[in-house]
């Protein structure tokens, strides 16, 4: 179930200070503490909060882990990945990479391609570029540097990406389901949100063991979604896909098209 407009708010403020008082919410939102007791108890059973005496934090284990362990996390599979996604993609496109961990990694398979234009919203993936004296060009939006994932953020940075029409939109999420993606964060879905209309085709990388995960907030349905690529993909995901392409990151990197 999605969290309510007055849970949104709590969990926005919480992503950007981890704790909060009772008493400081209700007088940041203008209600009273019993509101923001009602709005806490929901995400408190979901195991998305931990309540605490006159307090809320965030649940570590219900968020996704800091960016540099998430970078290690299932390294091989991910390395394949996006091995199987720089197949896809085509010489000389604009290619615009969201902060993922797995987008670190197509970043690293793109440096060694023809010169294509990267937008990004990870400045981890901007060095990656950089790093490599990479021909292509690297363009980056303003906004609010998020430090724990050198993530730029904020309303700023969705409005500047709003005026390219990239080639690929490659994004990844924390779950998938028979319903479609998931996340936990509200600036990740709504970037994603906007971001998907903007591209020619939208690709989502993601690892088998997300599909066994639920996420807080539903990101979009397998319609949106051209193609998908996985090293498993379980079949009520599979059936979705009459309309795009799954590319599995085998050994023989088999393709599976219009299915």
């Amino acid at each position: 179930m999605a969290p309510t407009t007055r849970q949104q708010q709590i969990l926005s403020m919480l992503e950007n200070q981890s704790v909060a008082g009772i008493s400081e919410l209700s007088g940041q939102l203008n209600v009273s503490d019993e509101t923001i007791r009602r709005a806490l108890k929901g995400l408190s059973e979901r195991g998305i909060v931990e309540k605490f005496h006159g307090g809320v934090r965030l649940s570590r284990p219900s968020a996704e882990p800091p960016f540099e362990k998430r970078l290690n996390e299932a390294s091989e599979v991910k390395a394949r990945i996006a091995a199987r996604a720089a197949q896809f993609i085509c010489e000389g496109a604009t290619v615009l990479l969201d902060n993922s961990s797995t987008a670190c990694y197509l970043a690293r398979e793109l440096v060694h391609r023809e010169r294509m234009s990267i937008l990004t919203i990870s400045l981890e993936v901007a060095r990656i570029f950089a790093a490599a004296n990479s021909r292509h060009r690297v363009i980056i939006p303003g906004g609010e540097l998020r430090a724990e994932d050198q993530t730029l953020t904020g309303l700023q940075t969705i409005e500047y990406l709003k005026r390219f029409t990239p080639t690929y939109f490659v994004t990844s999420v924390v779950a998938g389901t028979s319903k479609g993606c998931q996340d936990f964060d509200l600036f990740e879905a709504e970037f994603k949100q906007a971001m998907i209309p903007l591209a020619a085709q939208t690709i989502v990388l993601m690892d088998s063991s997300k599909f066994s995960k639920t996420g807080l907030i539903h990101v979009c349905d397998w319609a949106e979604v051209d193609v998908l690529v996985s090293d498993k993909v379980p079949d009520e995901v599979m059936v979705q896909f009459e309309h795009g392409h799954v590319l599995l990151a085998e050994d023989a990197c088999r393709e599976y098209q219009d299915r």
